[in-house]
């Protein structure tokens, strides 16, 4: 498998998780400093920065699935993390009192927790809210593919308003209260196939925005930004054409087997090229 991935819009949220991480050093260190200058230097809030400037919790380990948009320059530009909350969860391992108490538990392998949802420069505003809207797409269509109904998670009381206008069917299943640098409250947001297409009409989509790449294949090593621009480029192609790619891949895979993982990405990148600028490509032969 290249990736999994069913694209629609121009641009696609990257899944991140332990399986391929390996592909994202860059971007999610990115990530972690920008949740430092947003979170702890922005709003205050009492978590140490890592050596490398980073902001880090005990969510951000293996079981942890990042949704990130990344820009044209491969710079992180909005994000989200989820996690399983069987074995820890900021709900019911920190913030306990803020969930109500007769509210269903939040420590079921059916429920996710979200948490450090952020965007940055002009995605912060009106003019983001679809770009932000791909994210909180992004993580409800991978936790209905999970399995997973309900994600909830700590919301600052201002920021409640605008989640639910976002899209997401969110609910307040706590009072606010003081966490000591802000006012915060326990929210669920449904995860279930009515709640993707309800977005995905909100956002005027008719396909999804998730592109999970396999470590695996030598597509991978071309750069995520780089395999997103080859992902959409193939699903805009013709049934027929796209048949032609199939069989470009299997290809590319016998190159690998034969002469190796160098030969087979110059041989994806052969094929970027004629997909990217065909003149060119003809007229250089």
């Amino acid at each position: 498998m290249i990736v999994s991935v069913q694209i629609g819009a121009t641009h696609m949220i990257h899944v991140i998780t332990a399986a391929n991480r390996s592909l994202y050093g860059p971007q999610l260190l990115q990530m972690h400093r920008l949740r430092a200058k947003i979170f702890v230097e922005g709003m205050g809030w009492n978590r140490p920065i890592a050596a490398d400037g980073g902001e880090y919790d005990e969510g951000d380990d293996d079981r942890a699935i990042y949704f990130l948009a990344i820009d044209a320059n491969g710079d992180v530009e909005a994000g989200i993390r989820a996690r399983p909350t069987d074995d820890w969860c900021m709900a019911a391992d920190v913030f306990p009192h803020f969930v109500g108490p007769d509210e269903e538990s939040v420590r079921n392998p059916d429920v996710w927790e979200m948490a450090r949802l952020f965007a940055v420069g002009n995605l912060r505003g009106a003019e983001g809210f679809n770009r932000r809207g791909e994210v909180r797409l992004a993580i409800l269509e991978k936790a209905v593919e999970c399995g997973v109904r309900r994600i909830i998670g700590m919301s600052e009381v201002y920021l409640v308003g605008p989640a639910m206008r976002s899209g997401w069917r969110l609910r307040v299943c706590g009072l606010p209260q003081s966490y000591g640098e802000g006012d915060a409250v326990a929210v669920e947001v449904e995860a279930s196939p009515g709640a993707v297409d309800e977005l995905m009409e909100r956002l005027a989509l008719t396909q999804s925005v998730m592109l999970e790449l396999d470590a695996c294949h030598p597509i991978a090593d071309i750069g995520p930004k780089e395999a997103e621009v080859f992902a959409e480029a193939v699903r805009r192609l013709t049934p027929e054409s796209r048949q032609l790619v199939s069989g470009i891949g299997r290809a590319i895979a016998k190159i690998e087997q034969a002469e190796g993982v160098e030969a087979a990405i110059a041989a994806v990148e052969r094929v970027r090229r004629v997909i990217s600028a065909p003149e060119a490509v003809e007229a250089g032969d």
